[in-house]
């Protein structure tokens, strides 16, 4: 594994992933909130423009699957070959992303994001206790963990082995 391409890919695909995401919160921020934890989701749901929701995945969904093309081929560039080899160069990169996106998504951004959202306002899971214990640490610790970087993985093996 080459590991410093890995790295560098992994942190400047977690810093476009965390500014793509960023900018598709500033154009359609109510529509974000469906994504955020259940009291925030419940109390700005009248507010939630169904178009503005499928713009919003319109914005992130590319981006879930482009993100494995460019480390495929990334990795088949810097001469990265071999199913394992491909997979934890996936994984390690997709790690590297949903530690950017805990950082900076869900430690830093929610005070900011309060402001954006119509009628959430007033809820208690916008506090950082809160918020942490209810989305960014099943969603970091366990889901990304054990689901989006395996599958991360073996896309990026996949595609790397069609590479050649």
């Amino acid at each position: 594994m080459n590991w410093p391409r890995t790295i560098m890919d992994g942190i400047v695909m977690a810093l476009l992933f965390n500014a793509v995401v960023g900018v598709g919160f500033l154009l359609y921020p109510q529509a974000y909130s469906t994504m955020f934890p259940k009291e925030i989701k419940e109390a700005a749901a009248p507010f939630v423009d169904p178009r503005q929701v499928k713009k919003m995945k319109l914005i992130i969904y590319p981006l879930y699957l482009l993100m494995p093309v460019y480390w495929a081929i990334s990795g088949h560039m810097a001469g990265v070959t071999g199913f394992w080899t491909f997979f934890w160069t996936g994984y390690v990169e997709m790690t590297l992303v949903s530690l950017g996106d805990f950082l900076i998504l869900d430690c830093w951004l929610p005070p900011y994001a309060k402001a954006y959202i119509e009628g959430a306002d007033h809820c208690e899971a916008w506090k950082r206790k809160e918020w942490l214990l209810k989305l960014a640490i099943p969603e970091h610790g366990l889901a990304w963990t054990f689901i989006m970087c395996p599958l991360a993985g073996f896309l990026v093996a996949g595609i790397g082995m069609l590479l050649g």
